[in-house]
């Protein structure tokens, strides 16, 4: 595809899946600014880019650490040439052993826990490879999902790891995913503080336990400036603040829509217009998306192969061209095989989405 650089939007088909630069390094400034005032690190969450162009073009402005939801999304971060990885999530199985301590052995690698069992595991496979992996326990601070409780059982958990071979306990991680979009802000940071408490208050049994803690991490886009600004924690996780939606952003207006999926009119009726892309071009488990720089068109369906958008009068003609912001910005990407990252209406490089359509 190194043929379309240089060439203006006009020139790509469609659809197409779109990432503006110049609107990710504004996302990118503030986001690691903040952190650096707070004094906390900002891990990039993987999960919602998937993409080893956009992890290198990230760590070439300062992010240098990423989290991923599974192995595979790890590996494409390796491949990238990312070195620091933790994946937020529990690795299992014997099929995923041996390629969770191939890759210890090549980057700093952690995963979370939240058994015995399956420390256990982790601990046999990375002992047999040689092989030393970090250990991070989930605490549940609320989402009821993954973790143990937090307070006594997360202590007998790292007392446990770090006399296991092979591992090494690094501290703790707790997501407060259900808080995210919460559209009150006082509201999301008063439950926010809350759930973090527990996530601190547990950092400090473990200590008392005589078992350092180096790493306390959660939040996301949602509520990172409440977790970063929090007593007792190290890092904040978000991810979808490089890319946004149209859910996400009057959450967080801060951080502009970078991804939008470009489209052609396919059909036009008196009210309404069709895009020639649907829900397998743009993800609608959050909900419908919106059309950039034109808030009068209202997206009232999506099919399979088709967007409606509803509209009077309706200000199209057949082959002309519209933008798509997603309404969930991390799903949109894994249906997607290719980013095409353009500057100032020009392509500036095309990315392969190395990680869309796995779930290993």
């Amino acid at each position: 595809m190194s043929f379309l650089i240089g060439q203006p939007l006009d020139a790509l088909d469609t659809p197409s899946l779109l990432l503006d630069l110049d609107v990710i390094d504004a996302n990118l400034r503030r986001m690691f600014d903040a952190g650096k005032q707070r004094g906390v690190n900002v891990r990039t969450h993987f999960k919602s880019l998937k993409c080893g162009g956009l992890a290198r073009y990230i760590k070439e402005r300062g992010g240098a650490t990423f989290l991923a939801a599974k192995l595979n999304e790890a590996e494409v971060l390796a491949d990238a040439g990312i070195t620091d990885i933790l994946i937020a999530n529990q690795v299992v199985g014997a099929q995923k052993m041996g390629r969770l301590a191939e890759l210890a052995r090549r980057v700093q690698l952690r995963v979370c826990v939240d058994c015995v069992e399956n420390i256990e595991q982790l601990s046999k496979a990375m002992s047999k490879a040689g092989a030393t992996l970090g250990v991070l326990i989930e605490v549940d601070i609320g989402m009821a999902r993954c973790g143990v409780l937090p307070g006594d059982a997360a202590v007998g958990l790292a007392q446990r790891i770090a006399k296991s071979p092979g591992l090494r306990f690094d501290g703790l991680q707790g997501y407060d995913g259900h808080l995210q979009l919460i559209a009150d802000p006082a509201e999301r940071k008063g439950k926010s503080e809350e759930a973090t408490e527990q996530l601190v208050a547990t950092r400090r049994l473990i200590e008392r336990a005589g078992i350092p803690v180096t790493i306390v991490t959660g939040a996301g886009t949602g509520t990172w400036e409440f977790v970063a600004g929090y007593p007792g924690v190290t890092e904040i996780q978000p991810g979808s603040f490089v890319l946004m939606d149209c859910v996400y952003h009057p959450v967080r207006p801060e951080f502009n829509c970078s991804l939008s999926i470009l489209t052609s009119v396919i059909s036009v009726r008196p009210k309404w217009y069709n895009l020639d892309a649907g829900s397998k071009a743009i993800s609608k488990d959050f909900g419908m998306p919106a059309i950039k720089d034109h808030s009068t068109e209202a997206v009232t369906r999506l099919s399979e192969e088709h967007t409606k958008v509803e509209c009077e009068p309706v200000p199209v003609q057949v082959d002309d061209r519209r933008e798509v912001i997603p309404a969930h910005c991390c799903a949109t990407m894994n249906l997607h095989r290719q980013a095409i990252a353009v500057r100032k209406g020009k392509v500036e490089a095309v990315w392969p989405i190395e990680a869309s359509g796995r779930y290993d």
